[in-house]
């Protein structure tokens, strides 16, 4: 719906919400689609493939219940060395066996951390078709995708920065990894672009966690949505 200035969705399960743009035909096939499929989050066995420790999966099974019951925004904060990572691989897993997701997005700060996110993708999800964009530039052609947010902010030719040659509906579900506080994307136009479930990866402890940072992934300050702490 517009009223020829700003955008609105409703869709099933969800109150109506304000979007950047009006989808493409494709994004709006997709999403009738995986609606039409969908399951229900709460039996979903979580991969011991991926994650067997019993607090990892614990967080995914939390996160799974949390979208579950209608919200479309998460944190995790887990102390570092002890899985975020994986986590985040066993969550999307989940999400894509029960038909909430399909193209997805994993974006960084760190080349290295890219390089990391995407060879979890071809390790557990060998026969998704993905892409690094930063390594391989842009497709639509493919389901998971990995991205510095340095990258996704570039401009291009035409004057418009990269994450805009996506439509606003393009991604199901968006994972950042410590990226929404990066300082190639103070104003979080990434975040507020695409329409898509969001998950907040931080290792920092929630004390010291920055106020923005509950904000942006819809939690009370100073409580994630799962958290593993140090202690």
């Amino acid at each position: 719906m517009t009223n020829g200035w700003e955008w609105f969705i409703k869709e099933r399960d969800y109150p109506l919400r304000k979007i950047s743009g009006p989808f493409s035909q494709e994004d709006l096939q997709r999403k009738i689609s995986l609606l039409k499929y969908k399951k229900d989050l709460s039996h979903v066995e979580i991969n011991t493939n991926i994650i067997d420790r019993s607090k990892s999966i614990q967080i995914a099974k939390q996160i799974l219940a949390h979208f579950n019951s209608g919200h479309r925004s998460a944190l995790i904060s887990m102390a570092t060395g002890t899985g975020k990572t994986r986590v985040a691989m066993a969550i999307i897993d989940a999400l894509v066996r029960c038909r909430w997701v399909q193209n997805v997005l994993f974006v960084v700060d760190r080349i290295s951390l890219g390089r990391q996110a995407y060879n979890n993708f071809q390790k557990f999800f060998e026969s998704t078709p993905s892409c690094s964009l930063n390594e391989q530039g842009f497709t639509t052609n493919k389901r998971f995708y990995v991205s510095t947010v340095q990258t996704l902010m570039a401009k291009q030719e035409d004057g418009k920065r990269l994450f805009e040659k996506f439509s606003p509906g393009f991604f199901d579900l968006i994972i950042y990894d410590e990226a929404h506080r990066s300082y190639y994307d103070k104003q979080n136009l990434v975040m507020k672009y695409f329409d898509a479930l969001k998950i907040g990866l931080t290792a920092t402890p929630s004390k010291s966690e920055d106020r923005n940072t509950y904000e942006l992934f819809e939690c009370e300050i100073g409580k994630p949505t799962a958290e593993y702490t140090y202690d």
